[in-house]
């Protein structure tokens, strides 16, 4: 299982390196080579209607299970 930074937290912290400040960061994660099962078994709690999230027992951070978008031509 891999876990990654992604989202506005990355933007943020990208963006304060440019101008040297740093703000409040809200975390989320995607998680790379785990079922929902995986993440329950370690405590996780799901929060998703449409896509697999679960939030961190402890941290209250947003987990996401990594996923192909899909795309329909109309």
């Amino acid at each position: 299982m891999d876990i990654y930074l992604v989202g506005g937290a990355v933007r943020d912290a990208l963006l304060a390196q440019e101008r040297h400040e740093t703000s409040h960061v809200d975390r989320d994660w995607v998680v790379v080579g785990a079922t929902p099962e995986d993440m329950l078994r370690q405590g996780f709690l799901p929060v998703g209607k449409d896509f697999p999230v679960f939030l961190h027992p402890q941290t209250r951070e947003e987990y996401a299970l990594a996923r192909t978008e899909r795309k329909t031509a109309r």
